[in-house]
């Protein structure tokens, strides 16, 4: 049996070496997570790809006959499908986020209103990227990645003045460019409507509980920003592909965010 460490697998499309490769279904290539679909490495049986897809959809008489009723839609929600592995590696996820939240107080303090706040933002951000995903119909599941786990972990470290949360992304198998797009803004998206919530609420409370929900604002947007930025496995990389206008306006929306919400 080969060691790995001994022949590292290579992402066929970059050349990028990957501790945790995918391994394509169709032209049977190992890929890194940013040319795991099929579309983006442009598969040699992208043809196949797209009618087993299309097939899948008419197969499926649910799917197929999906009628937008707010019952149906309900249906739709609860049948959220997840895995033993999935559950492993968010909660794996979770108690590294939970570090970083706790770090940023060097561990002296523990405010259950803060961790609510900081972990909610992370979790809903994933999740929402699972159910619109699992909602058009397709494969959709968290999963750690080993240097997002270890830079996160390294941003726990309360001597660390910068703090990076990216302990792993949810894969999702989408033909339609589209919809990819929209899965992608969901997850920034959520940020939004819960820090603009939390800064509409700072403003109405005057005690304590102000204060926390203008770390709550803040943080979203910064979550937000962060996550829109145009590069390699971001959000924003894969909205920017697919719409720059909404790109645009989101990454404008949660600069805005962060901004009111620091002041």
């Amino acid at each position: 049996m080969n060691n790995q460490e001994d022949n590292p697998i290579r992402c066929y499309y970059c050349d990028i070496v990957d501790n945790l490769p995918f391994k394509c279904n169709y032209c049977k290539e190992y890929f890194c997570s940013d040319h795991r679909n099929p579309i983006i490495h442009t598969c040699a049986f992208l043809e196949v790809y797209n009618k087993k897809n299309h097939d899948a959809k008419f197969a499926n008489h649910y799917v197929s006959n999906f009628n937008p009723s707010p019952m149906n839609i309900l249906r739709r929600i609860f049948g959220i499908k997840s895995s033993r592995t999935e559950l492993l590696h968010l909660s794996i996820a979770t108690v590294l986020v939970t570090c970083v939240g706790l770090s940023l107080n060097q561990y002296r303090t523990f405010s259950w209103h803060f961790l609510a706040i900081f972990i909610s933002s992370f979790l809903v951000h994933e999740l929402a990227h699972k159910f619109l995903a699992q909602y058009y119909g397709s494969w959709a599941e968290f999963r750690a990645e080993m240097y997002g786990l270890i830079i996160t972990a390294i941003s726990a470290l309360p001597i660390m003045p910068f703090k990076f949360i990216a302990p792993g992304a949810v894969m999702v198998h989408l033909g339609d460019r589209q919809k990819f797009g929209r899965v992608a803004l969901i997850g920034p998206v959520t940020n939004l409507v819960m820090g603009f919530s939390f800064l509409f609420l700072s403003y109405i409370f005057v005690n304590s509980s102000a204060y926390f929900f203008a770390i709550g604002a803040s943080f979203n947007g910064w979550i937000a920003m962060f996550n829109l930025i145009p590069i390699g496995v971001l959000d924003g990389q894969k909205i920017f592909d697919w719409n720059k206008p909404v790109w645009g306006v989101s990454m404008a929306a949660a600069m805005v965010l962060f901004i009111f919400g620091y002041l």
